[in-house]
């Protein structure tokens, strides 16, 4: 039995639990002392646009959505495959219970108690307006990484597993039909949630039963024309230019709509139907796990392979510390989930009470999408690149206990892992938006209409060129700082309501120095690339198509991306320390 998976991901799972049942309450209960009989921002300022009351099950399926993207999926399985599947385990499991549901639940408590404002308005309350336009900068620059990032992985899939983004459609179809229902008719959350479900099932059976609704197929992408070019092997490589740029216009097309709408006509419901698929998905791929002594997979993958990995013969790769803790983007934690507690779940959160079982329990939802990575890459003994390893491990795991034909499986994982990073980037859109606006409030560049237009041609020329293999352990640098960012901002306003604060400032501290070094690594290792002139990973089919010229801008301009981060994030740092000594001194 302990070849098998299902030990490991059924001890993370106990653990999980038993810190939401007793360490997790304790601090709703003792630390913020939480009341329902308190007005919530929702109920305050209400005006149905970015103010509005949901259901706590709504929310949590928003909430989970919103945070639950490619990062608890691609991060732990790249972490395996550098470093094995055991050090990958522990710090899914213990940054989980320790610092991930803590940072998701208290930022957006902490919104709650601020009339609802994201963590730009409350940084300046606490800390004055230039520590808060250093934190918004650092926002645009993560954003436009993050994106990218996303952009990429989501593409791929798309062009691996055919029929997923067919299926897809059907799940915004279904989002839209569902805020309708939900918003304008008024009609039971129940029953609006289970013809929601039922669009999302006819097109999934559509795609599985017909063969025409599987496109992009294999041999479609084989004729050279919009969607591919020639020089590419769009199976196994990297897909041709011209189908990463119709990718990025479709995409681009509906994050600008996430951005623009209001919330409840599309991008609130969207991310909650996006939820239905994914939770039956996750269900099963971790009975899967549980069962393999039963179906008979076993671990393919070494405990411990490396504890340094040289980033000239692997860019992604580096000493253990701190790159396992930022290769693993989320899952463990992730600076992304404060933005969506602080800056949009806590304007929609109906009681106080709802905050734990939303926040927190999203957070560890997320944990078990992390468990569920690492147990499909654990029963693959040579897995693909990417997400597409997930898609063929959970594929085997689930097909392996169902006895079903493997096409139903694939395409199920295919949607699961495509819904998770598309509408989560839509969110990304969209708070980019925000923030500009804050910061441009004067300019052009802060209007709702011009501002996403320039996150996406800049994360698409990323996304493009193929940076993504990098940009990954770059995006879990900036996203992991973000979460110390926001645990230290936290403790600061926990010290300045004179209310414990460890359990944030701790762990907030570990986060900010990890990731700091990590991001002061990846900034080398792309200077030093530039500098040789030499692609990482898949540029190198770009190189072939359009020069060296591009790869090498690209990856300059990564590199000072990565100094102007490092830079901001550690003066950031340094406000917020200093923010804490200042406060803890009056207490």
């Amino acid at each position: 039995m302990l070849n098998t998976p299902a030990p490991y991901i059924l001890l993370g799972l106990v653990l999980y639990f038993l810190t939401y049942r007793f360490y997790a309450r304790w601090v709703d209960k003792k630390i913020w002392e939480t009341d329902p009989n308190r007005p919530t921002p929702s109920r305050l300022y209400f005006d149905g646009v970015e103010y509005f009351p949901v259901s706590k099950y709504v929310l949590f399926g928003y909430q989970f959505k919103s945070v639950a993207a490619l990062g608890p999926i691609v991060g732990p399985l790249t972490a395996v495959l550098f470093f094995g599947w055991l050090p990958a385990l522990l710090w899914v499991i213990f940054g989980n219970m320790f610092i991930g549901w803590a940072q998701d639940y208290s930022a957006m408590m902490m919104s709650v108690r601020n009339e609802g404002r994201s963590m730009g308005p409350i940084t300046y309350k606490l800390l004055g307006d230039r520590a808060r336009k250093i934190l918004l900068v650092y926002l645009i620059f993560y954003l436009i990484i993050i994106t990218a990032v996303f952009e990429w992985v989501i593409i791929d899939v798309l062009n691996r597993v055919p029929g997923t983004f067919t299926a897809t459609l059907f799940v915004l179809f279904g989002g839209v039909i569902f805020g309708q229902l939900i918003f304008r008719m008024r009609m039971d959350v129940l029953l609006a949630t289970l013809v929601a479900l039922l669009i999302v099932l006819v097109g999934y059976f559509t795609v599985a039963l017909i063969p025409a609704a599987q496109w992009p197929t294999t041999n479609f992408l084989d004729s050279p024309g919009f969607f591919t070019q020639y020089g590419f092997d769009p199976k196994l490589t990297y897909p041709g230019t011209f189908t990463v740029a119709f990718w990025l216009l479709v995409l681009s097309i509906l994050y600008y709509i996430a951005a623009t709408t209001p919330m409840p006509k599309f991008l609130l419901p969207t991310v909650y139907v996006g939820y239905l698929p994914s939770i039956i998905a996750l269900v099963l791929v971790l009975l899967a796990a549980l069962v393999t002594p039963i179906t008979g997979l076993t671990i393919q993958q070494q405990a411990v392979k490396n504890l340094y990995v040289d980033p000239m013969a692997n860019p992604q790769g580096g000493p253990v510390w701190p790159i396992l803790f930022v290769t693993i983007a989320c899952g463990a934690i992730s600076g992304w989930h404060s933005l969506v507690s602080s800056g949009l779940t806590s304007k929609q959160l109906e009681y106080e009470t709802d905050a734990l079982p939303v926040g927190g329990g999203a957070m560890f939802t997320e944990g078990a999408v992390a468990l569920s990575s690492i147990a499909a890459v654990m029963v693959l003994s040579q897995p693909p690149a990417g997400a597409a390893a997930y898609v063929q491990g959970a594929s085997l795991l689930t097909t392996k206990m169902l006895q079903v034909p493997p096409i139903y499986m694939n395409i199920l994982y295919g949607i699961f892992v495509t819904v998770m990073g598309l509408i989560t980037s839509m969110l990304f859109v969209r708070v980019f938006r925000l923030i500009m606006a804050e910061l441009f409030e004067d300019s052009p560049l802060g209007n709702k209409y011009i501002s996403p237009i320039v996150l996406l041609i800049v994360a698409g020329f990323l996304a493009f060129v193929g940076s993504w293999t990098n940009l990954w352990v770059f995006f879990g640098g900036t996203n992991q700082l973000l979460a110390g960012l926001a645990l230290l901002l936290i403790a600061i306003y926990l010290a300045s309501i004179k209310k414990p604060s460890w359990y944030t400032l701790i762990p907030g501290v570990f986060m900010a120095i990890t990731t700091l070094a990590a991001l002061a690594w990846e900034t080398y290792v792309y200077l030093l690339y530039a500098l040789q002139n030499k692609p990482i990973g898949v540029q190198a089919a770009v190189a072939k198509l359009y020069g060296g010229a591009v790869v090498q801008i690209s990856n300059f301009l990564s590199a000072a991306f990565g100094a102007l981060l490092l830079v901001l994030g550690a003066v950031m740092t340094y406000y917020l320390f200093a923010g804490v000594a200042r406060y803890r001194q009056k207490q």
